[in-house]
This record gives C-alpha cells, structure tokens and sequence, in this order.
C-alpha cells in the first residue's frame, strides 16, 4: 500500500532520512477536512515530488498527451509543516474521536514533528511523498 512520508531535500548527519506515516495515508480525508477546518495547511499539500520520483508511476508516458507536464519538485520550510502538525497534534489528543485510530495518528504526527523539527534546525527543506 502507497504510504506518505517525508522526504528531506538533503542528509542530515546521524537522522533517518524518511518518516512514513501508514495512518496518516489512511486518514488523509479526514486529517484535510480537520486540518482546513483549523486553518492550516493539510499534509497533502505538501506533496512535492518532482518528474524524477514521480515518473515511475506511469506505465506509458506517451499515452498521457502532450499537455500533460510531469509535476515539478517542491520543496518546503520546515516551519510551515511543524505549524500543521502541531495543530493536527493539538486537535487530536484534544478530541481523539475526531478521527479513527487517533492514537497511531497522534504517534506518526509526534515522528514527523520530531524530524522536521531536526530539519528546522539545520535549515534542510521537505515534502511530502509517496512510498510504494
């Protein structure tokens, strides 16, 4: 099953590079809905993944059309997803009904906010991406 994680934009020194987030892929929906009701950024907006980690996705490219553009990799401040995990973090210990298997989401959330703290503190960028 295709599972969210982090990506780090490069290494840093003694840090697993990736996070995946199982329970948070299988509460996308409901964590966007909470998230936007909150005002902050849902995780899903911090998809980035570029041509280069993305292509393999598609069996026939050519199949696509011409219009279609392979998306560009974006990367992102660390601040700006440890914003939307705190408030995700906040809003579930808070109201743990709010989304099913509150506890796991609460457990990925702390592992994604502890690495991007780490990559806040050695101004290394991230995004969101998609492990198969």
């Amino acid at each position: 099953m295709p599972t969210l994680m982090i990506v780090l934009r490069r290494e840093i020194p003694d840090i697993l590079p990736y996070v995946h987030g199982e329970a948070l892929t299988e509460r996308e929906d409901d964590l966007t809905v909470i998230a936007r009701a909150l005002g902050v950024t849902p995780l899903a907006d911090f998809f980035g993944q570029g041509a280069d980690e993305t292509d393999f996705f598609l069996d026939d490219e050519d199949e696509l059309g011409e219009e279609f553009d392979l998306p560009q990799e974006t990367w992102f401040a660390a601040a700006e997803g440890l914003a939307t995990i705190a408030a995700l973090l906040a809003h579930v210990i808070a109201q743990p009904n709010c989304v099913g298997d509150s506890d796991r989401i609460a457990i990925e959330l702390r592992e994604w906010q502890a690495l991007l703290k780490r990559a806040e503190r050695h101004d290394v960028k991230w995004h969101v991406g998609v492990d198969f």
